[in-house]
């Protein structure tokens, strides 16, 4: 690596009176995959827009590009030989592979026909294949699986810069936020690919292992600041943690919760989803019970099925005597059921919304009066649940899209959390999520097993499930394939069992 193909010197950035970045130096080399950490709030996503022409830095700061300098605003960043692929990708279910691969660029025509069909399904399927990815052309996105769409952007974003320039920086913000193991791995390999071809790499991202398996180079930012920059090297953990809080933590997650108490409250038998074929468990209070599995074998189904949010097909599912999957989800609720979704900004939040509409929405009817909202009521209300969760700032009117990734799934489980919940459900609930706010999110779960709570938990990060669940089961094609608990319960054993082995 001696060509730098990204080179950012003295860039800040002001918004009012405080910094989002200070005084920063960034370089990405050719052939490498520069990892670019910190905190939800810490600069990146600054750092991010400023190469896209979002936004335009202080004066006095420079960027190269290959070795040329390009000047600011950068106005067509693509055209510079810069693609950025964002955490939702931005393709259109709807269309194509093919027809996705061109909207960006332009489709190829053809005299006397609008797009050169043939010759754009032969340049899609050469540019997937430059990356090992094997896609029929003519498949609707909404068919492929997270690995396949992830691979449909990179080669979209390459084939817009090939049209515009011989050498090219990708910047993958959170490619891998909402995937599993087994789809992020397939999505790092393809990160590497493109690197070995000689462009460089800038990945955003929160999950320290994959920073680990893929990262050539990490810096971190931490209040607008590039505090480290270092060769990855094995487990840099606690040197990447420490960069980023400022403080070691002492522990990466909060100590385990006392076992579940004798008696058993939620009874599952032969449950059947859409990909959930026959599964049957029980839990008590005060456990934390997870699930685990490859992308598709019907583990994520679990939280949606039992929450009343996806419909059983078949199957018995009961709370104390009460049957769940015979209730609507207002007589769910008030039984003490809560779903924390995945996709807090599509199904867990109001992002138009402020933080005190978000986190007194469940229980709205606690501050009416004449049937008008008390708007002082729930305010104060909602000052005491944000402080108490530790969101930050502590602004009951701030709108809930302005907030951190980590706050926002703070608010998503305060809410829940004041209804004092005996069955809580939870998909990928540290997904996008920094390490700090990780840790007090699983605090969180922790707290909820303690004071009595059923908490099931789905997950692709194995690491996480290991350390905070009392029993994990795994599922392989839509069945209960393997239940680790105690010694057995390790990162290791969640894998080979999802595999197969």
């Amino acid at each position: 690596m001696t060509t730098a193909g990204l080179r950012l010197t003295g860039v800040s950035k002001r918004f009012g009176g405080s910094h989002a970045l200070d005084n920063v130096d960034f370089t990405a080399m050719a052939g490498e995959v520069h990892a670019l950490l910190g905190q939800n709030g810490a600069g990146k996503s600054t750092l991010v827009k400023i190469l896209t022409g979002v936004y335009v830095p202080e004066p006095g700061a420079r960027l190269e590009l290959w070795g040329q300098q390009v000047p600011f605003p950068l106005v067509a960043a693509h055209k510079h030989g810069i693609a950025v692929i964002h955490q939702d990708l931005g393709l259109v279910e709807q269309m194509t592979v093919v027809e996705n691969m061109g909207i960006t660029a332009a489709y190829g025509t053809r005299l006397l026909a609008p797009i050169a069909v043939r010759r754009e399904r032969q340049r899609c399927v050469a540019l997937l294949r430059d990356m090992h990815v094997d896609i029929d052309p003519d498949t609707p996105v909404s068919l492929l699986n997270p690995a396949e769409r992830a691979a449909l952007a990179i080669a979209r974003a390459k084939r817009l810069l090939e049209d515009h320039s011989d050498s090219f920086v990708f910047v993958l913000d959170e490619p891998t936020a909402y995937l599993d193991a087994e789809a992020s791995s397939r999505v790092l390999a393809l990160m590497r690919t493109v690197a070995d071809s000689g462009s460089a790499v800038v990945f955003v991202s929160h999950r320290l292992q994959e920073v680990a398996a893929i990262a050539d180079r990490i810096s971190v930012l931490r209040d607008g600041i590039v505090v480290d920059t270092f060769r990855s090297s094995g487990d840099q953990s606690g040197r990447i943690i420490l960069a980023m809080l400022g403080r070691a933590m002492e522990r990466f997650y909060p100590t385990r919760v006392d076992g579940p108490r004798a008696e058993l409250v939620l009874r599952v038998s032969e449950l059947v989803g859409r990909r959930v074929n026959g599964v049957s468990f029980d839990a008590g209070p005060g456990e934390i019970l997870g699930f685990a599995g490859l992308t598709g074998m019907g583990q994520e189904e679990i939280p949606y099925l039992l929450s009343g949010a996806m419909r059983a097909h078949s199957g018995r599912a009961t709370l104390g005597s009460s049957d769940l999957l015979s209730l609507p989800i207002r007589d769910l609720i008030e039984l003490g059921v809560c779903l924390v979704p995945g996709n807090r900004q599509r199904d867990g939040l109001w992002p138009l919304g402020t933080a005190r509409e978000n986190v007194t929405l469940p229980e709205i009817a606690t501050t009416l009066a004449f049937r008008k909202v008390r708007v002082g009521r729930e305010r104060q209300v909602a000052s005491s649940l944000l402080a108490e969760f530790g969101v930050r700032p502590c602004a009951p009117e701030q709108k809930a899209a302005s907030f951190s990734g980590g706050n926002q799934q703070k608010m998503v489980l305060a809410k829940w959390m004041r209804m004092h919940p005996r069955l809580l459900l939870l998909d990928e609930p540290t997904q996008g999520v920094d390490a700090g706010a990780k840790f007090e999110v699983l605090q969180m779960l922790s707290g909820a097993a303690f004071k009595g709570a059923t908490v099931v938990v789905a997950s692709g990060d194995y690491e996480q499930l290991a350390h905070i669940c009392h029993r994990v089961l795994v599922l392989r094609f839509g069945k209960i394939v393997t239940q680790l608990t105690n010694q057995g319960l390790t990162e290791a054993a969640i894998a080979r069992s999802a595999q197969g082995a």
